[in-house]
């Protein structure tokens, strides 16, 4: 890591341990500091029995940019506390966000290096959003990546991507697993508005030893294209297979579509897809998904919209989940945001009564883009 002498609020000195040579970086700050009370009126969406919980929620969090000549260098620290009303349900917390990067930009491309670690519930990670409802428990992610981009020509590029994932959970219905995944991408400019790609995602799943769970991999090639419609209209889409080993089934078709608006007012997005994901419930699970939202600025200072998704998932424990919701915000001050929302959550699976869960939340955010 690079040793850091600060000499100015926006100004520092990096000194490279490999070299011994330093230079000067420029350094920028954010901050974000998200306050919100809610209650959920069934958070583990259990289909008897329900318990409403309050819940009070700060999670701020820092990220410093350093660029020095072709050197960017990323940190971020986050933290999310949690209060309950009823820690028997959803506990108290204080998990942690800490992020680390590094990317060089080459005359032809670029590569660079990422680690993270994050702590997060059970009931807001990836584990709920593939299906697996789980006591409030935690979920200990570590990751680490590094990319590489080089042109083959005025038009062409190449990218891979690679990343490491240790996951753990402190619930023993859980499986913790390692996870290392690889993707190498052809790009190329069609022409100023399209660009064509193809890529190739491998991933390999290894649960914790003496699992019941057995090791699988994933293939997905996939073709598509990026589009930009209008200056305000931007869009993508692809598709492809995917093969996962330890199964019986054959390649099952894979791919999604994805649309963007910014107009002067009007923000509206749009995208479903269809993936493969590991998961805490043991393996590779399939997983569909459609999610879109849309929002109008009322005037310089308020802002309402309204969201829904839909998601269905193919694993252990098959089944859908979906919610529909509106908020409204208004600007305090140019550093702080109120807002005001709702949000009908329903999940059904065979076998079982549907569960379902009303959400009602106010949010006061502080940010500051040079803090």
């Amino acid at each position: 890591m690079p040793v850091l002498r600060t000499t100015g609020i926006a100004t520092a000195i990096l000194t490279l341990p490999c070299s011994g040579v330093a230079y000067a970086a420029t350094w920028q700050s954010s901050a974000v500091v998200p306050s919100t009370v809610e209650y959920d009126s069934n958070p583990v969406l259990v289909s008897s029995n329900e318990k409403g919980v309050t819940r009070t929620i700060i999670a701020p969090d820092l990220t410093l940019v350093g660029t020095a000549d072709r050197d960017q260098f990323t940190f971020g620290l986050g933290v999310n506390v949690v209060r309950s009303s009823d820690t028997s349900i959803v506990t108290d917390r204080e998990d942690p966000d800490l992020r680390v990067g590094w990317q060089r930009e080459t005359e032809t491309g670029g590569y660079g290096l990422k680690a993270r670690y994050v702590e997060s519930s059970t009931l807001a990670t990836e584990v709920l959003q593939t299906g697996v409802i789980a006591p409030d428990g935690t979920q200990k992610l570590s990751t680490f990546g590094g990319n590489w981009s080089t042109a083959l020509s005025e038009r062409t590029t190449l990218v891979n991507e690679t990343e490491y994932s240790h996951a753990t959970y402190d619930i023993a219905t859980l499986t913790d697993y390692d996870e290392l995944a690889n993707r190498l991408s052809l790009n190329y400019a069609w022409s100023e508005r399209v660009e064509l790609f193809t890529r190739l995602g491998a991933k390999r799943y290894e649960p914790e030893k003496g699992s019941a769970v057995s090791s699988s991999n994933s293939y997905t090639p996939v073709v598509g294209l990026n589009y930009d419609i209008s200056d305000r209209l931007k869009g993508s889409v692809y598709a492809g297979v995917n093969k996962t080993t330890g199964t019986d089934g054959s390649p099952t078709g894979q791919g999604g579509v994805s649309l963007q608006y910014t107009g002067d007012r009007i923000e509206t997005s749009f995208d479903a897809s269809r993936s493969t994901v590991a998961s805490g419930d043991g393996g590779f699970v399939e997983l569909s998904n459609v999610h879109g939202n849309w929002s109008y600025a009322i005037d310089d200072t308020r802002r309402a919209g309204v969201e829904s998704s839909w998601q269905k998932t193919k694993g252990i424990t098959p089944n859908t989940l979906r919610d529909v919701g509106a908020w409204f915000s208004q600007e305090l001050s140019p550093f702080w945001v109120a807002r005001l929302s709702y949000t009908y959550k329903e999940r059904q699976q065979d076998g079982l009564p549907d569960a379902n869960a009303n959400v009602v939340g106010l949010t006061l955010t502080y940010s500051h883009p040079d803090f």
